[in-house]
């Protein structure tokens, strides 16, 4: 990775490349950090796996399409330039800049900050510019809510293939995600980033910037609102086994598993419940009053988070554990009754 970052800044005219003692950060792509002679801090990422030319391209068209048009609220990193060859693209490192990811693992995340992120996600879906701009097609894609592909059935682990069955014998939820997404279809479509997660957000002195345009798309807002509430909404369902009990409150010392659990899990949900609730603040200052059914779509949305997040889990374990179904069941259940859990989440609500 560092002769591929050396090559492509010279050849961009960055000057020779410098490596940073930084460890890459994790994900899908390879990355390094560093610095170059003529003084640009720089984060270079090699894309890989799955589909890595298409989502190069789509980060390309991204810059050379919506760029422009991005109002100053909306802060993203500055890209230097990009290698189509070697898949590789280059951007401004934010060196001192902390995702929140690692601020919410922290406890640090608060809820000013919450309400900032929603204020610069407002400004992505109210961003000016060409609304019939479309990234480059999708490669086509089996539906696997429907079947497995051999080729995806036979590197698939156990527990993907755990996931699978649950979700090919609950005909309830495959309906309701197919009547989702005919309502994005229908619902007013602007600049979403698509791929929405705390660590696409950086935050630096002066605010949140947000980050890795992969996967944008011209399409429904909820998807991203619904993303920020799924995230904290699964730390909520993942922190019940190490949370302190709290929720509820009774004179018997010796309360049942059954109980303890609840309380650990309604704990997690009130401090889930705060940072969504200020997020959707912010979001609502910058956008203005909603459309109709977006609070309830982004609900679903979350719910699907949720599935998403065991399904990437699951890859690298041989079966499904008791959270990762638990979490399955509060997804399926947020997807199957957004209208019941909107205010739950925050969603909707101003207090």
């Amino acid at each position: 990775m560092i002769d591929d970052a050396r090559q492509v800044t010279e050849r961009l005219g960055l000057g020779t490349f410098k490596p940073s003692d930084e460890a890459p950060h994790e994900g899908r792509n390879e990355n390094i950090t560093g610095t170059t002679s003529s003084g640009h801090d720089v984060f270079v990422k090699k894309l890989k796996g799955d589909h890595a030319a298409h989502r190069l391209q789509k980060l390309i068209s991204f810059e050379q399409t919506c760029r422009r048009h991005l109002p100053p609220a909306l802060r993203t990193p500055e890209c230097l330039g990009w290698e189509e060859a070697n898949e590789i693209i280059v951007f401004q490192w934010l060196r001192h800049a902390e995702s929140g990811l690692s601020l919410a693992a922290s406890d640090a995340f608060s809820g000013g900050l919450a309400r900032r992120c929603g204020t610069l996600l407002g400004a992505v879906h109210t961003a000016p510019g060409d609304r019939s701009a479309t990234p480059p097609p999708q490669p086509e894609r089996p539906d696997l809510f429907k079947a497995l592909p051999l080729h995806y059935y036979e590197r698939a682990s156990g527990a993907v293939l755990e996931f699978w069955s649950v979700l090919h014998r609950d005909g309830v939820a495959t309906s309701c995600l197919t009547s989702l997404r005919e309502a994005s279809t229908r619902a007013p479509h602007t600049l979403i980033h698509a791929d929405l997660r705390l660590d696409q957000f950086l935050i630096d002195s002066t605010g949140p910037l947000l980050c890795d345009w992969e996967e944008w798309d011209m399409g429904d807002p909820a998807r991203d609102v619904g993303a920020f509430a799924g995230e904290w909404l699964y730390r909520a369902v993942r922190s019940i086994p190490t949370r302190p009990e709290g929720g509820l409150r009774t004179v018997d010392q010796d309360r049942s598993p059954r109980t303890r659990v609840l309380g650990r899990g309604l704990s997690g949900l009130a401090e889930a419940r705060t940072k969504t609730v200020a997020f959707w603040n912010g979001y609502t200052a910058a956008t203005g009053i909603p459309a109709d059914g977006l609070a309830e779509r982004a609900t679903a949305y979350a719910g699907w988070h949720l599935l998403e997040r065991v399904l990437a889990t699951a890859e690298c374990r041989s079966q499904l554990s008791t959270l990762d179904r638990m979490t399955l069941g509060i997804g399926s259940t947020a997807l199957r009754s957004p209208w019941k859990f909107a205010g739950v989440l925050g969603l909707g609500s101003h207090s």
